[in-house]
């Protein structure tokens, strides 16, 4: 397996375990706020801010986990809580996992030829103990030189408004649709989950999660009134995407990208970043990562997320269209 791939693959792996951290706790903060009969729910936002706080030593331990196996846990769990309490945030707690791991890895070939007799004690004692001190040190550099870094992005990316916060929806809302669920799908959305941590409410976040239902709706919505432009086997998947486009998995429109090629990936991209532009004129904001259509209720202006859904979703489908018939056209010509 190439190296990159596996360092992507244990980067996913903690992502992955991090993730119901930061949703659970971003509407456990959000449901704070609702009165019902005149009464707020505070205990629920305390509990929701106690949530968010395990995502960095998660975030680093199943990285750790994904390249060590179970001895990287507490080192890596270690290096995301240092990474917390010194304020060197998501980027401290992605490189801490790593060296979590690859300290344990190194431990684990260092002590490959002690007597089988204490091979029990390597898991529970010498991997966890050695590992963790040794973590513990070299996070004391990391933190001192990712801190300042750290704070700016997460500064930048929280405070963003006026134009760069449009453009930077705009971006972010075209690259949700560029691998739609791969790689650099994953950094976009990454980058959505960060302001959510430390915002609690983002326009951010709900922009990406706007453009990342595109894909998969335009595609429901284009097999629905097309069907003579689809296989059988394409309208059974096609329809299918209603309910992964409505739950924010946008994984479901790739076989259509790999099939049909540059006539529906182009259209699918212009109707993400048109979402994303509209959610963000409309100043929507979410306080979770996940969720789509299901957090509505709990979104600022959320009217402006079902247009900027309807507006992208339509774009999209009428762009795959047209080209279809100038394909056509130009296949006839030739």
């Amino acid at each position: 397996m190439h190296e990159r791939f596996k360092l992507y693959k244990h980067l996913m792996n903690g992502f992955s375990y991090m993730l119901p951290f930061v949703v659970a706790g971003g509407l456990l903060i959000a449901f704070s706020s609702i009165e019902i009969l005149g009464d707020s729910f505070p205990y629920l936002g305390e509990v929701g801010e106690l949530v968010l706080t395990f995502t960095y030593p998660v975030l680093a331990g199943f990285i750790a986990f994904s390249i060590a196996d179970r001895p990287g846990i507490a080192p890596g769990v270690t290096a995301g809580a240092l990474a917390l309490a010194a304020g060197s945030g998501f980027i401290g707690a992605i490189i801490g996992g790593f060296i979590a791991g690859f300290v344990v890895e190194l431990l684990k070939w260092i002590f490959k030829k002690l007597p089988k007799s204490i091979n029990s004690m390597k898991p529970i004692l010498i991997y966890p103990f050695l590992g963790v001190l040794i973590v513990m040190i070299i996070m004391l550099g990391v933190n001192y030189l990712m801190v300042p870094i750290s704070l700016w992005l997460e500064n930048e990316i929280v405070n963003l408004n006026g134009f760069p916060l449009l453009a930077t929806a705009i971006i972010l809302g075209g690259l949700m649709a560029i691998d739609m669920g791969g790689p650099i799908n994953k950094i976009a959305y990454m980058i959505g989950v960060i302001s959510v941590v430390h915002d609690h409410r983002s326009i951010i976040m709900a922009a990406i999660m706007a453009a990342g239902m595109i894909p998969p709706l335009a595609i429901a919505l284009s097999v629905t009134l097309f069907k003579k432009d689809y296989t059988d086997m394409e309208k059974r998947l096609g329809l299918n995407n209603w309910v992964s486009g409505i739950s924010f998995i946008t994984e479901g429109a790739i076989p259509f990208v790999k099939t049909y090629k540059n006539r529906i990936h182009i259209p699918l991209i212009f109707g993400s970043i048109l979402a994303a532009m509209i959610v963000t004129l409309f100043e929507v904001s979410v306080p979770a990562p996940h969720g789509g259509l299901f957090v509505l209720a709990l979104m600022t202006h959320w009217w402006g997320f079902v247009i900027a859904i309807i507006s992208g979703m339509f774009l999209a489908t009428l762009m795959m269209k047209v080209m279809k018939i100038i394909g056509d056209q130009t296949h006839e010509t030739t």
